[in-house]
């Protein structure tokens, strides 16, 4: 059976233009909302939501754009070799590999935030916020840019002999795996936070009270025809607490020795969303690489699979290449409730 290509691309045209609005809109609305919190510049949590919300922006109007062109456009004489290269570049290697170094920038931020001294100069605040937010970027230049445009025939037949098994490992089953890993451990392990680690110590001198008890005697006439047999100036003993017979009442001293010196203690605290914020992030992991690795998987193993027709062909290799595309509004729509934790 073969698929009907008029409907189908059709069908692309639609599917591009929803996806490039609902990227740029969602992911604006994941950029509005970190911005209007105070001083967002100087947390690595929001400004490497930025970053990211920033990437998936540019792959909506920069490789999204570029192929909706040539669905809409009979001429596709504008499709250089560079421009080919720079989308495919982007759409299929670079986006995934920042994106999942991301998160695990992400993962890490969330461990180390209650585990290291915090820092009161808002200068190297937002230098370590711009920084930590910008690292897989640099990486993704430094590695995935040469990795994947440097062995390109840009003069003949624009081909790569660049293995495609490394470009995709690297910059897509890598950072995916790390993110799923790292995001299970953040769950898991909890180590102790910067305010379990400080033990108080208490230093005090043993108190020392006294209390003298003093039995005063007075001498009286005992008068048996005297309804009140106690001096005038002295009260009868509590009935409900008499002395014992054989004890007798003297002048004594009791010392009662206190101290509170009772060592050290340790001051436990949990930190705050740490197994929510986790459990967030291995969410948007395992979503990540649903989404990303399907159509990896298909351009690996292309050269080994049996279509029963091309119609099974048309519709999964158009299925996994939505579902990539999708990716970038669906992660962002779970990143905006995990902003505000």
């Amino acid at each position: 059976m073969e698929p009907d290509m008029a409907q189908l691309l059709i069908a692309d045209k639609a599917l591009i233009v929803i996806f490039i609005l609902l990227i740029c809109l969602i992911n604006g609305a994941l950029i509005v909302t970190q911005v209007r919190k105070p001083m967002f510049y100087q947390r690595v949590k929001l400004m490497m939501i930025i970053s990211l919300a920033i990437g998936d922006i540019i792959f909506a109007l920069f490789p999204l754009v570029v192929l909706a062109r040539r669905f809409f456009e009979a001429d596709i004489t504008f499709m250089t070799c560079r421009l080919s290269t720079n989308t495919t570049t982007y759409m299929s290697f670079l986006i995934h590999f920042v994106y999942g170094l991301g998160l695990v920038v992400l993962a890490a931020e969330v461990f180390l935030r209650n585990r290291i001294q915090s820092i009161h100069d808002n200068n190297y605040k937002i230098i370590s916020a711009v920084g930590a937010s910008s690292v897989p970027w640099i990486l993704g230049l430094i590695i995935i840019l040469p990795l994947c445009m440097s062995k390109v025939n840009y003069e003949s037949d624009c081909t790569n002999s660049q293995s495609l098994e490394s470009m995709i490992g690297v910059s897509i089953f890598l950072p995916v795996s790390l993110s799923i890993v790292i995001s299970i451990v953040l769950n898991c392990v909890h180590g102790p936070t910067l305010q379990q680690r400080q033990i108080i110590g208490t230093d005090l001198q043993p108190i020392i009270v006294s209390q003298q008890t003093v039995a005063q005697q007075e001498n009286f006439n005992y008068n048996p025809l005297n309804s009140n047999p106690y001096p005038q100036n002295a009260a009868p003993y509590p009935p409900h607490y008499p002395y014992p017979a054989n004890q007798q009442v003297m002048n004594q001293s009791s010392t009662v020795n206190i101290n509170l010196n009772q060592g050290v203690s340790t001051i436990h605290v949990t930190p705050m969303n740490q197994r929510v914020e986790g459990q967030k992030l291995l969410l948007i992991s395992i979503i990540f690489g649903l989404m990303v690795v399907p159509i990896a998987s298909i351009a690996l193993r292309a050269a080994d699979i049996v279509w029963v027709d091309s119609m099974t062909e048309t519709v999964v290799t158009q299925f996994v290449f939505w579902l990539m595309a999708a990716r970038s509004f669906l992660t962002p729509l779970i990143m905006i409730g995990y902003s505000n934790l």
